[in-house]
């Protein structure tokens, strides 16, 4: 791990040269805190530079090589991020004895410092006041050519530095998404793989497809995934054969496709929040506080908004599910259910039809997994 005062020599020194010359950031984050909170021990995907405009953090670290006495949770989308299952303020040590040997590290952030994370490096994070950070992420890459940091002249403002995955202020939020850059990595894999190494080779493109998808073959919602991008929709172009300038050709926006397959979050404003609540825990709020007799709109909103919802929705629902005008009972929220299925709704992510269907073929493997999981307790 690089260091605080390391790494912020390291800025300082290169202007950044190391970071905007290896790769484009694929993603930049705000975090705004009212002071007082704290994460879990958790570790992220991605190469992570942290810098902090106001206030001040306190962060502790582990080197992902104690990961078997991190208690990781076991999660279906693989190894790639984590977080620790052990409760850092009241650890139990009956239940995770090993964790009482995990060496750590510990650093204190101010206003103005920088601080670089590297990925996969477990970590937790507490504020005790008020304060405002950005973090700027970046995808790992498997070879990274060093020559030219000490040439840099200038320095290199982080707000100049190409983002990715970019959030427009309200809607889904790409958070965690994966480095396009990395798929194309990939893709270029395979294909060296094919040609036994050979980059002047050449290979159909129809056996190339196949070749990627049967690589998938482990993981079935992103093998069929790929057969939709690649095969239906020949996302790769018209080409006939495929060699290794291909990949070069293929615009920026196709590889950000490919990524597609993870999911996204609603952001939590009122335009949003139909993703968040679920249809069933409206209707069964709606059905306690009508048990008794009709309720007025005030009444209406108070339980709409102990969900989490916001009291303009809940005065906008109120007015459709309303027969007359003042009042909502039982029955005018059993009869009008068809209202409530706004609620708990995939989101158009661009191309709604691919993701809906995607995120259904996910859903069922991440079931069929699930039932294996417990079928195998069951014999055990």
């Amino acid at each position: 791990m690089i260091l605080l005062q390391l790494c912020v020599l390291v800025l300082s020194k290169y202007q950044l040269a190391m970071i905007s010359k290896a790769v484009v950031s694929t993603q930049s984050t705000g975090w705004i805190n009212s002071g007082g909170a704290k994460s879990i021990i958790h570790k992220d995907a991605h190469n992570q530079l942290n810098c902090l405009l106001a206030g001040s953090k306190d962060w502790i670290f582990i080197n992902n090589t104690y990961n078997d006495w991190i208690y990781q949770a076991e999660e279906i989308d693989g190894d790639q991020g984590g977080f620790s299952l052990v409760n850092p303020d009241n650890v139990n040590y009956v239940s995770f004895p090993l964790f009482e040997q995990v060496p750590w590290e510990y650093a204190t952030v101010h206003a103005g410092d920088c601080l670089y994370l590297p990925p996969r490096y477990y970590h937790r994070v507490k504020s005790t006041d008020r304060n405002f950070a950005v973090s700027f992420l970046f995808g790992t890459r498997s070879e990274f050519e060093m020559g030219g940091c000490d040439e840099a002249t200038s320095a290199v403002p982080l707000n100049t530095v190409p983002v990715q995955w970019k959030y427009p202020g309200s809607g889904m939020m790409s958070m965690g998404n994966s480095d396009p850059a990395g798929i194309k990595e990939w893709f270029i894999e395979m294909f060296l793989e094919m040609t036994g190494g050979d980059v002047t080779d050449n290979v159909p493109m129809e056996e190339y497809v196949y070749f990627v998808i049967d690589d998938e073959g482990s993981i079935p919602y992103m093998k069929e995934l790929f057969h939709d991008l690649l095969v239906e929709r020949k996302v790769l172009g018209d080409f006939q054969y495929v060699d290794r300038n291909m990949f070069d050709l293929i615009p920026e926006e196709v590889w950000r496709e490919l990524t597609v397959a993870q999911s996204y979050d609603p952001s939590n404003d009122p335009n949003n929040e139909f993703y968040h609540i679920e249809k069933r825990d409206v209707v069964n709020i709606l059905k306690d506080a009508t048990y008794y007799g009709a309720v007025n709109k005030d009444q209406f909103v108070e339980a709409y908004c102990r969900l989490g919802g916001s009291a303009r929705v809940a005065r906008e629902l109120f007015s459709q599910v309303t027969s007359d005008g003042d009042t909502v009972s039982w029955y005018d929220v059993r009869d009008k259910d068809d209202i409530f299925n706004v609620f708990g709704q995939v989101h158009d992510r661009g191309d709604e039809e691919m993701f809906t269907r995607n995120q259904e073929i996910k859903r069922r493997a991440e079931e069929d997994l699930r039932k294996s999981i417990v079928d195998t307790k069951t014999e055990l």
